[in-house]
């Protein structure tokens, strides 16, 4: 029904006149048909009678299921970005994320994660509101960076993700090096407060499954804030020695 829905609906003033074209010329074969089958084919009038008659009752019916078609398509479109979109930072979100990226990397794909360092003492120093406003500004500062690399979603709290499809390792680690390197953050009227991120990319050498490329990804942001944070970490792994890669201490 969705899809029925989304094909439906008209698009424009011009795409709602052709398609009540459509609909009103169905109408009149319907017609046309039910006048055979009633009369007989020697006794039915003809098509253009049976049109004409169609069109004057089915125009009003027509016009209206168009014009609540495309009222229920955008309804239906506001929702799904309601469900699928962060309010705060306008990025998609976890749900998104988690339905919109392959549940196995191939070779070469990745995952990007990435961690507000210390965004704790910005709410705590300066207030929630303050910490709203970081978290926007940051969701700008990395979607502009990976702008054409893959799509940023908001996961939760400071956490932020983003599926790389096409970078080559140099690319990632340029990108990874410009987001975690931050952004000056205006905190308050006269206080400028820089803002960096510990960054991790999970890279599948033979293939990797998303969770797995989450948890890989996860545990080198961790490795990179025990090892001074505002840095990233490339782990390329292999579908047995990803997570096992990661456990040992960080240099």
């Amino acid at each position: 029904m969705e899809r029925f829905v989304r094909f439906t609906a008209p698009r424009d003033k011009i795409d709602f006149a052709a398609k009540l074209v459509v609909f009103l010329f169905i109408c009149g074969v319907l017609n046309d048909l039910r006048d055979l089958v009633m009369d007989g084919p020697l006794h039915k009038n003809d098509f253009l009678k049976n049109f004409t008659d169609a069109t004057f009752t089915a125009l009003p019916m027509c016009s209206f299921s168009l014009l609540l078609i495309g009222h229920l398509n955008g309804l239906q479109e506001r929702l799904y970005k309601q469900a699928n979109r962060d309010a705060l930072t306008r990025l998609p979100n976890r749900r998104w994320f988690m339905g919109n990226t392959p549940e196995r990397l191939r070779a070469g794909q990745a995952l990007m994660v990435i961690d507000i360092d210390h965004f704790k003492r910005i709410n705590d120093q300066f207030g929630h509101d303050a910490g709203d406003r970081c978290l926007a500004q940051m969701a700008a500062h990395v979607a502009d960076i990976l702008d054409g690399m893959g799509t940023c979603a908001r996961m939760g709290g400071e956490e932020f993700a983003s599926f790389l499809a096409h970078a080559d390792q140099g690319t990632m680690r340029d990108a990874g090096d410009r987001i975690s390197a931050g952004f000056d953050f205006v905190a308050e009227d006269t206080q400028i407060v820089r803002v960096t991120m510990s960054v991790g990319v999970a890279v599948a050498s033979k293939g990797l499954t998303r969770l797995d490329a989450l948890r890989i990804a996860d545990a080198a942001v961790y490795r990179a804030k025990a090892g001074g944070r505002a840095r990233c970490i490339i782990h390329v792994s292999t579908d047995d020695t990803a997570i096992a890669g990661l456990m040992q201490p960080a240099e």
